[in-house]
This record gives structure tokens, sequence and C-alpha cells, in this order.
């Protein structure tokens, strides 16, 4: 059954007037706006590249018919693509929303002819690996998989059909986005899938949570350990 595998991410770059721990609006950030609060805007950017290139790099031998960057704004392909192999193609995301972003890219999938597409909507670079293929899995009994985030989002979403309006019709920036999609999901009628709960990195809490990981990795010598996210968290905080 033909696969695709998408990944949402932004351009990475900052204001370079937010200086660290300035009390400067988040909203002086592209990306990564509660780490920018603890980190200053172009660290909080340079974080979120090791993120991207992290991920993209272990998820290029994923056994997938497609890979598919869907980036944004329009006009960040580039920068984008620096942080790319050529296993990847880059796609600008269509809509002001993540509902409508993963209502185009899911639609687009399905008239391409895929009958399961799994989206990684996180940029956490410790997802394992095993939770994608789990999911691509499921979907071949499920109609919808989930993997719920320990703050009530999703980092991961998953269709074996075309049913686009499971993502539009509430606010994705709010509380409760995985309860949203539940609900969605029965009152479609949808048979639902679940993969484990992981955590995202969106701020001072959760990038602690990433070091205290991210050690643990290390001292395991785990081959899951995100090198360029290790290598890069450990001279920012040696400048401190």
């Amino acid at each position: 059954m033909s696969t695709l595998f998408a990944f949402l991410v932004r351009e990475p770059k900052a204001d370079r007037a937010s200086p660290r721990r300035s009390g400067a609006s988040p909203g002086q950030s592209r990306v990564k706006p509660g780490l920018a609060e603890v980190l200053g805007a172009p660290a909080a950017a340079k974080l979120y590249r090791s993120f991207v290139m992290d991920l993209c790099e272990r998820f290029s031998g994923l056994s997938v018919r497609s890979r598919v960057l869907a980036y944004a704004p329009r006009g960040a392909r580039k920068s984008v693509e620096l942080l790319a192999s050529r296993h990847w193609r880059l796609m600008q995301q269509q809509g002001s929303t993540r509902g409508q972003v993963l209502a185009s890219l899911c639609e687009y999938a399905f008239r391409s002819g895929h009958q399961r597409v799994v989206v990684l909507v996180t940029d956490c670079p410790t997802v394992p690996d095993a939770f994608v293929v789990e999911a691509f899995d499921r979907l071949l009994v499920d109609d919808v998989v989930l993997g719920p985030t320990v703050g009530g989002g999703v980092y991961l979403v998953g269709l074996s059909l075309e049913r686009p309006e499971l993502f539009l019709g509430f606010d994705w920036d709010g509380e409760g986005v995985f309860d949203a999609l539940v609900d969605r999901a029965e009152a479609f009628g949808l048979i639902l899938g679940l993969v484990p709960h992981w955590y995202d990195v969106e701020d001072a809490a959760g990038l602690e949570r990433l070091e205290s990981h991210l050690r643990a990795l290390g001292v395991a010598g785990s081959e899951g350990l995100p090198k360029r996210t290790a290598t890069l968290l450990g001279r920012l905080r040696q400048t401190e």
C-alpha cells in the first residue's frame, strides 16, 4: 500500500533584536517563541534548525513511498532546503491554520494515490522511530491514528482514508487539541488508533525534559541520540 510521511516545518529565522532574557515579546521569534524567552530568539532558531536536521536525517531511511517536508511561510524554500537531504520533497504549506494545512496535505496525498498518510506535527528530535512505524501499521486497520502529547496536544496524526474535515472546526492553538480530535473521530464514525504519548519542546519545562532525556540517551549510548541537538544544547549551556 502506498504510503506518505510528512513533516511540518517553519522557516528557521529569528529577529536578532530579541536578546536573551530581555523580556521581549515572543512575537519577535519566528520559531519557538517559548524557547526564545529562555534562550533568546537567535539561539532558539539555531536549536530549531538542529531539531529539524536531526529528524530529517533519522527519518530519511523510513520505508515509505514519499517523504514530504511541508514548509512555511511562502519564500522559505531555500532556507528549509538547507536542512533536509535529497530524500525529502519540499512542498509549501497551504492554509492559514494548522488544521487547514493538515487538511490540504492529506487531500494532496490521497489524490496522489497514497493510501496511508502520517504527518509529524512536532519537532521534538527524540520522537522514537518505532512510534511512526507503529502509526503506519495501525493504519492498515484503523481510519485515523493519533500520537498524543503529555500536554494535551498531538505530535502525530495519520489517516487511511480521505477525511480532511477531521482537522477543521476547532482551534489548534488552544488547549485540548487531542480531545477535540478524538471527539471528531467519534462523531464521524472513524476507527481510532493510538500510539504512545510523547512530549513537546515549546517552553522552559519542555527544554528541561529534553535535556534530561538527552543526557540519559548519552549515558545509555543510544543510537537514537539526536547528535546535533545534543551538541548545540551543550554549547549553549557552556555560554551561560
